[in-house]
Order: structure tokens, then sequence, then C-alpha cells
């Protein structure tokens, strides 16, 4: 048995075994988990595909679920896991391939067996296989109109003619669609899964030794082929094919330029990382930065830095840097500032003050790791066990253990111009560069570096850019207070002033070294959240606020403390995290630094910010249909603080420099302040918190009879209200529906009934629609709860079919199949969806964020139910199986109250016609507000 290296904090027992049939394991035995997980990879991926059957690996995960010899019907496993309030998923990636389960403790055995079996016998069924080439080609359409797989692609494309790396990875129809495709599954699949090429992770509740007997049991028949795990030898790149210069289109109207260096292979030295030293100090956002000297030179407004292994040959360490207009007219100055950069990391040489300052950080990272969601615990946990050996699997991605100065030179040294590609995108190269990738459409063009960057000698290096200053935000103590017995279960009000309330909790649960401050500020000075045009100014100031604090908040965001700044729909949201002796100077920092702000100084960067914050509108209809309906929902559902993306984008086009001004001058002059501040503190530190923001922010203070009140529309039963509009992308297949049924004011009663018929509908919805009909990849059911409504989301995107034929299928589901479902539900079925609510009631949250969470969305909502969890499972058992019956007689069949909103794909436009639509159809949203009554505002203060 080996030790297992792990946190300070972390109480789980852990335990490497090998199975007989060399299968590594890692068995987790969790005593306070209420969900049981396991996932296994193999080391298989997509770079194995065969060149005539590209998307193969990805093709044998999809089949892989279709049945087994043991348990034939496909939908055996989902629908088990399903109603044990579990989860299932799986992925492909360029090298291993990923399966992931979770579910209730007790139905943990069951869901073992049926995983295992996956992997024992699966049947390859031919009956499902052009299904499922489909449901990949859906997947692979769902992503035709990302930017991330487009340049992915590129990337690959790029690689020698004919390499293992020259491949399309996701498939689709043009690529798997032949008579012999299963033939090429069987043989790929014998070829290679072998039990000793994959590594499983077991979580449960149960002991370690019940654990293991269970995985001898289930898990050595998998057969052992002693297989070899695949090696690759040709190296995409070299000489031929680096010093390029790809220009590309993208969906989204903004402007990058990635530098890509391809360098030697850093696996071997994960454990003193000299990629998290050169990219720490390339991606540092803080004084003397790279992004510091581009923002200030108005060439750039966002950079991330990182590196990757691939194909166990190489390296990739990229700079990605989002580009203003004039960073765009000038890309060639920006990549020489790059390299400006990395010539001052050579002249300086390496530091062995900044290795052990990121060594710190990293060590009380991993010292005070709290627990995550063990569906993504065991997910990633098996990935790494292809990597490290099990005593560091926890470890391995933050050790930096010894300061190698020679191999950290020999790194930076290897980032020169002979080994690069440059990937540089804008919307204004389209119809300019004649070229068009074969499976994303993308247009493009590959050619040579120009020789004055090839040939770029750095003879001046700007003294604007130098190595980060000191980190001041690194906590000088983790001492973790001794907590008296009997502490306060949920947050207790603890201050209140005519400016501001102060809920509090002192954590007694997760004893870690940390704080979570969470504040919203309710403002509506000027109108805010009534008018759009002052909706348009919020988004405006926020971008320059951001810009003024992003020098301290990056080395805070080093220091491992989270900070977010958003604009809500009564005012401003802040949260803050990290380690407590951290947190409260950085949080009187950045209120210092909030109070200081003047938009006169940044009047020079007013263009580049505006014209930022019009793409970001104008990007909202080029997200993925399904995330478009999505939330448009909640725009279309609610009357205050929400408005209709082009409307902004109408109102944003007249703003002008001087309205910003004069709105930055006048916001903030009255509000209220409300705060839940929690974590290893005591009462008396987080009323001083409060008490010197609200000292340091001198205001008048907001009412509570006048914060903005957000209401939700009252739908009538006589008619179903539909919001159509056509999707302006031409290359976009997908279209997306949602069809929404809103019930009643929300209760506690009726939240269970409605958390019980979400359980029942969600595989059903699933198999149906996407397994059985293909109507395309995204396929969701949903709960929502719109400022105290509840309701039922069902949501579609459909790279096949028009929202018009697909929302006939939906009602089709709900009114024949689900309906004589729940009519023939027997009271033992209805007791195990009850028992899967059950579950999820009693999942105790894993983390002081995650605690912390929960409590704000729920004292936002102004009820004082910190306890909603324990009184939904004291009226879970009283619950009938008639009144769920009668509950959706009356919400879906009888009288139901629904919305729809359709997005429609220009290759749908003539099917949606032919079809017509039985609903009132409006293409403007206000035109739909103003013909529906509104509730009360459920979560007001009052």
């Amino acid at each position: 048995m080996n030790q297992i290296f792990k946190s300070k904090i972390d109480t789980r027992i852990y335990k490497s075994i090998e199975l007989p049939n060399k299968l590594l394991c890692l068995l987790i035995s969790d005593k306070d988990t209420e969900k049981s997980a396991a996932a296994l990879n193999v080391d298989v991926g997509s770079l194995c595909d065969p060149q005539e059957r590209q998307g193969l690996a990805h093709f044998c995960e999809h089949m892989l679920f279709m049945g087994t010899e043991k348990y034939p019907q496909e939908s055996e496993y989902q629908d088990f896991i399903s109603k044990n309030s579990g989860q299932t998923n799986a992925f492909t990636s360029e090298l291993n391939t990923n399966y992931i389960f979770q579910i209730a403790n007790n139905s943990f055995y069951g869901a073992l067996d049926r995983f295992a079996q996956f992997f024992i016998s699966p049947l390859f069924s031919q009956s499902c296989t052009e299904r499922e080439m489909k449901a990949v080609d859906s997947e692979y359409n769902m992503n035709l109109q990302n930017d991330f797989w487009r340049k992915f692609q590129l990337q690959h494309n790029a690689a020698l003619p004919g390499s293992t790396y020259n491949k399309f990875m996701i498939g689709n129809l043009e690529t798997l669609n032949f008579p012999d495709t299963r033939d090429y599954l069987l043989e790929f699949h014998k070829k290679y899964y072998s039990s000793n090429v994959m590594r499983l992770v077991v979580y449960g509740s149960q002991d370690i030794e019940q654990l293991e007997n269970w995985t001898q049991e289930l898990f050595s028949p998998i057969p052992n082929k002693d297989l070899n795990p695949p090696t690759f030898k040709d190296m995409p790149y070299n000489e031929t094919n680096l010093g390029k210069l790809i220009k590309y289109v993208p969906i989204k109207d903004q402007d990058y330029l990635e530098v890509s260096w391809i360098i030697d292979y850093l696996y071997p030295h994960y454990q003193n990382c000299p990629g998290k030293y050169i990219s720490h100090l390339l991606g540092h956002e803080g004084e003397n930065s790279l992004l510091s000297h581009l923002i200030k030179q108005n060439l750039a407004s966002e950079l991330t830095c990182g590196s990757s292994e691939s194909m166990k040959l190489f390296s990739i360490l990229s700079v990605r840097i989002k580009l203003t207009k004039k960073g765009l007219a000038n890309h060639d100055q920006v990549l020489k500032l790059v390299f400006e950069y990395v010539e001052m990391l050579k002249q300086k040489g390496t530091q062995q003050w900044v290795f052990e300052e990121t060594k710190a950080i990293k060590d009380l990272e991993f010292s005070f790791k709290e627990k995550s969601k063990p569906f993504d615990f065991v997910s990633t946990l098996a990935s790494r066990l292809q990597l490290y050996p099990p005593e560091l699997v926890l470890k391995a991605p933050y050790l930096m253990e010894n300061f190698q100065p020679d191999l950290i030179q020999r790194i930076i040294n290897q980032l020169t111009t002979k080994n690069i590609l440059v990937f540089l995108s804008t919307k204004d190269f389209k119809g300019q560069l004649g070229n068009q990738e074969h499976y994303f459409k993308t247009e493009y063009l590959l050619q040579n570096l120009p020789e004055t960057i090839k040939q770029l000698q750095i003879n001046n290096i700007s003294p604007q850019l130098d190595l980060p200053p000191r980190n001041i935000f690194i906590p000088n103590t983790t001492e973790v207070l001794n907590n008296p017995n009997q502490l306060p279960e949920f947050p207790e009000k603890i201050f209140e002033t005519e400016q501001s309330t102060v809920y509090f909790k002192q954590d007694n649960t997760f004893k870690v070294p940390k704080t979570v401050i969470q504040l919203r500020i309710f403002c509506k000075d000027q109108g805010y959240g009534t008018l759009e045009d002052t909706d348009v100014l919020g988004k405006l100031w926020k971008e320059f606020i951001k810009n003024h604090m992003r020098e301290l908040n990056y080395q805070a965001e080093t220091a491992q403390i989270e900070s977010s700044f958003e604009m809500a729909n009564n005012g401003i949201e802040i949260s803050i995290s990290g380690f407590n002796d951290s947190v409260d100077r950085f949080t009187i920092s950045m209120f210092e630094r909030l109070k200081s702000f003047k938009l006169e100084d940044y009047s020079d960067q007013f263009d580049t910010i505006y014209t930022k914050t019009v793409q970001e509108l104008e990007n909202f209809r080029k997200q993925p249909p399904y995330q478009q309906v999505h939330s448009y929902t909640q725009i279309l559902l609610r009357e205050g603080g929400s408005f209709d993306n082009e409307n902004l984008l109408n109102s944003i086009k007249n703003v002008k420099y001087d309205d910003l001004l004069r709105f930055s001058n006048l916001w903030l002059k009255r509000a209220k302040f409300e705060w839940l501040i929690s974590g290893n503190l005591i009462q008396e530190d987080a009323i001083k918190i409060a008490n010197a923001i609200e000292n340091l922010y001198q205001v008048q203070t907001l009412p509570k009879d006048q914060v903005l009140q957000v209401r939700t529309l009252n739908l009538p039963h006589e008619v179903v209200y539909n919001f159509t509009y056509n999707l302006k992308e031409l290359t976009e297949t997908n279209s997306a529906i949602v069809v929404y049924y809103q019930q009643e004011v929300s209760t506690i009663r009726s939240q269970v009934i409605n958390d019980i018929l979400a359980n029942m509908l969600k595989s059903p919805f699933f198999q149906q629609l996407r397994t059985k009909e293909q109507l395309g990849y995204a396929v969701f059911s949903m709960i929502s709860d719109i400022r105290g409504v509840q309701g039922l989301s069902f949501l579609i995107q459909s790279n096949s079919k028009s929202p018009n034929y697909v929302q006939q299928r939906i009602k089709l589901f709900l009114h024949e199949q689900m309906f004589n479902t729940i009519k023939e539900l027997t009271e033992e079925q209805f007791q195990e969806y009850k028992e899967s609510v059950r579950v999820e009631l009693i999942e105790k949250d894993y983390s002081l964020n995650k605690e912390s969470g929960r409590f704000w969305l729920e004292l936002q909502k102004h009820q004082g139910l910190f306890n909603r969890r324990q009184l939904k499972l004291q009226i879970l058992p009283a619950i009938t199986i008639d009144e769920v019956k009668q509950f959706y007689q009356q919400n879906i069949i009888e009288r139901p109250r629904s919305i729809e909103i359709h997005a429609i794909s220009p290759t749908h436009v003539e099917e949606q016609k032919q079809i017509g639509s039985t609903s009132l159809v409006s293409h403007s949203i206000d035109w739909i507000k103003r013909r529906v009554p509104l509730y009360p505002d459920y979560y007001s203060m009052l």
C-alpha cells in the first residue's frame, strides 16, 4: 500500500491497489459524503484514430454506453443513475478517454456493476450504430460555431501532412458514416481497450475494505490484453512548418493574437515545474507586467499564458492576447513586445525568490485544499493516474520541489521566433484570406512570419517591463481558530445600520484559515435597473473599474484570493474569498482603490473599452443557440434590470464619453449594503470590515422601499406567447427552443413536488428526444425559479429540425409518453424518486465557498430560510403520489401557463414556416412584456 500524500485538512482514507488483471485503482473512503462516484480512464484518445475513420475514439466512447451483455437495455445505465440522484458523462481527449458517474451511496454497488460491464462486455449493437453516429455528428454541429474548436483544428492542420497530430478529433457523418465503421470500431476496441492501460478511481462512504472487495469483484473480469500504451514518435512540427503566421476569421467579434512555442517535453520535470515559473511571469497582470505595458499603450486588454503537454513528445507554451483595434493594426509591435519581455527574462536570469514565492503559494493551496464535487474529483484523478505515481496523484499539480535555474533558463532560451506558430484572428479579415478549413469552414491564411519578426533583434528593453514586485498578500499566518462547540448552524444578523446589514457565520465545519465575503450594493441612481441607457453606462463603468483595480486584483489572485466585481440587476455584487489573514487587508485595499477612481484618468481608453463592450453585446447572439434561449428565459420573464440585448446595442450606439463621465460622477451617491461574511473569523472582525467600508465609502442611504423591485411575468392560461428570432450567422446550423411552464408562487411544499417531478422527467426526456429521436446534442429539462415563481423548462438545440417541429415533439412527449408514465407510476417507483430527492437535500456542502454561496443565494431571497433544505426534508415524506400526479395534470396538461423562445437557424427557416405555430409569435420581447401582468417581487427586502 503506497502512502498517498494529501493535504493537511483531508480526512479521507486513500489506498492504491493493482488488480490481478493489472488494472491500477485508487480507492477513496469518505465517511461524510452522501454521493459516491467512480471514473475510469483509458490510455487512448483521438490521436489513435485511423486516418480513414477520424472521430472513431469519440464514437467508441458513445457506443460503449449503449448496452452490455449483462445489461442489454440501452437506457439501463442512464435510468439507474438518474433515478438514484446521480449524473454521468464521458469525454475523449487527444490521449485519453474518461468515463465518470456519481450516485447516491446506497445505489453505489449497482452503479459500479453496470459501469464495469462497459469494459467487460459491451454490445456495440448494430441497431444503435447509425443513431450514435448521428449523436457524434450533432456534437460536431454544436461546436461548428465555437472559436476554440475552430482554432484547435487550424493548429492541428498546421502539423506536417499525414502526421498523427494532423487529424480531425470530433468526427462526423462524413468521416464515420460507412458500412464497415462498426468493424473499425470493434477492431479499435480490441486494439486499445485493455485493463492494463486503464486507471480506475472509486470514491464512496463505505470503508476501504468494502470498496476494495467491490472493486476486486466487479472490475477484475475486465480483459487484460497486456497492451503497450500508445506511443508517438513523429514530431508534427519542424523547421518547415514553424515560424508561421495563421490568420483566421472567428465567429465572435474579438481580436486575438496567440503565440505558441513548441518546446521540450516538460512532463519529466513535473516535480520542479519550469513551465509554471515561466507562465507565472509571462502571464502576470500586475505591476511591471507585459499586459500592463500593453494596456498603457492601448494595444491590448487581456492576456493569459499557460503550458500544455502533447503526444508525450513536446510541450506548447502559449501567450494569448486580446487586442484592441490599435493593437490589431500594430500586431507586429505587440509581438515585438512579447519578445522584449522574453529578452528581459533572459537578461535578468532565473530568480530564486520568484520560484520560492510561487512554491510557497502552491504549498498553501495544496495544504488547505478543500473537497470538490466527487464527480469532478474522480474524473481528474483517473486522468492523473495515467501521468503520476499513485502516491503523488493528489499533490503533483502543486509540486515545485527544487529550484533548477539551468533547466528554467534552457526553456526560456527556447522562446524564439524559429519555433513558434502565431495565430491572428479578427472579423476584419472576412473575405480576404482565400482558404476555407474543411470541417469548421473557417476562413484562414497560413503564411510565413514576416522576416522583420523572424530576424528580430531586441536591442533595448522598455523600462516598464520588469519582474513583478513581491506579493504583499501571501498570508503571514494560517492559524485556525479554536471554535466553541456550540456555534450557530446558519448565518445570523449581527449588525445593522440604516445603510448596512451584516449577516455572519463563523466556520465550525471546514476548519480552514479562509474567509468568504459577499456584498450586494443596492443602488438605483440615474434610474439604474429601469433604463436601458443607464444599464449600458453601468456596463462601461464596470469595465473602467476593473481596469483601474486590475494590478491590485491580480496580485491578490496569485496569493489565492479570488474576487469578482459585477453589475447586478439592482446594483453591484462583490465577492472575495481566500486566506483570512490576507482577505481583510485586500478588502480595504480594494475599496480604497475603488474610491480613488476618476474616469478622467482613463479618458484615453474610452474608445477601446467602448468597442470592447459593444463587441461583448454583439457576441451574445454568437453564443451557442441553446445558451441564448436559456438566457432569454430570464430576460423575458423578469421586469426590472432585464433588457433585451438588441435594445442595449441600440442604446450604446448613442453613448459618448461625456455621458459616461456624468454617470460616473452621479453613480453610487445613494446605496444600501448587504453583507454575508463567513469563515475563520469572529463576529467582531466581520463588523470591523463592514464598518471600515461604510466609513471609507460614505454615501447617502438608499431606503429599503426604494430598492429596485424585480418582478416576474404572470403568464396567462389562454395564450402561449412565443418570442422568435432568426440567428444571424449564416454558418449556424443549429436552432434552439425553450418551452417554459410556469407553475405557481413557490412554497416549500411546491418546491419539493417540483424536485420530484424534475427527477422523474430528466432521463425519459433525454432518452426519448436525444437518444431515440436524435433531435440534437443539447437536450435538457430543468427546474427554474424566477424571483420566487417556480416552473419547469425544456430546452433543445437541434441541427436537424426547426423549433416548431421540436416544440411538437416536446409537447407530444409531455402529453402522451410522460403523462402515461406518471399515470402508471407505482408506489415503489415513486418512493425511489423521493429517495433520490432526499439524497440531494442531505448532500453536504464540500467547501466553505460552496456553503457561503448557498447561504448567499438564500439571503438574496430575503425570506430568512437558511434552513430551506431541512424544511424540505421535513415535508418530503408527506408528499403523496396522487399529489404529484395532480400537480403534473394541472400545470402541464389541463391548465398550463407556458411561454416559448425560438432561435431559428438559416437552415431551418423554411421548415419553421411550413410547420407553423399554434402560439402567439412576436419578434419583440418588449411587445410580450407589455401584454402580461406581473407578480409582486417575492424576493423584495420589504
